[in-house]
């Protein structure tokens, strides 16, 4: 039972988590794409700084089974489908034809959380990432413009 107890915890702090990304993107009141992205990198350069110690415990229990994979893979799929939605939404003139495939959002979360991790070994602080905001911005920027 001490078992289930940790885990049912565990999810609800992935819960939390999942909360406070929908909340940031819901937020980010951009009305173009170029604009949702800078905020998004703002956004994701705090929300990481601010959660680092629960995001380690729940990679760390997920990596050691006790998060299910299920409930794991969910989460982060409901994270990504809402980034993708908002840039759809943004993109009406369909000048980003990787956002218009349904793969803008995983690219640019994978992009973001590189730097995140970057971020969590040292190789960045906050404010070097704050600062490279705006070169990063064009970088996810030019890719989500590479047509297939």
């Amino acid at each position: 039972m001490g078992h289930t107890s940790s885990k049912n915890r565990m999810d609800e702090a992935l819960g939390k988590l999942e909360e406070d990304y929908l909340d940031a993107v819901d937020n980010n009141q951009s009305d173009s794409v170029e604009a949702f992205v800078e905020a998004f990198l703002h956004d994701s350069w705090s929300y990481n700084e601010r959660n680092l110690a629960t995001i380690k415990t729940a990679m760390s229990r997920y990596s050691q089974q006790q998060i299910d994979v299920d409930t794991f893979s969910s989460s982060f799929q409901r994270m990504v489908d809402r980034v993708q939605e908002k840039l759809q939404g943004l993109d009406g003139g369909g000048r980003y034809p990787v956002i218009q495939e349904g793969r803008g959002a995983s690219l640019m979360i994978a992009f973001v959380d590189g730097l995140v991790i970057q971020y969590f070994s040292g190789t960045y602080t906050i404010e070097q990432l704050e600062s490279d905001t705006p070169y990063l911005t064009q970088a996810i920027l030019h890719m989500l413009k590479t047509a297939s």
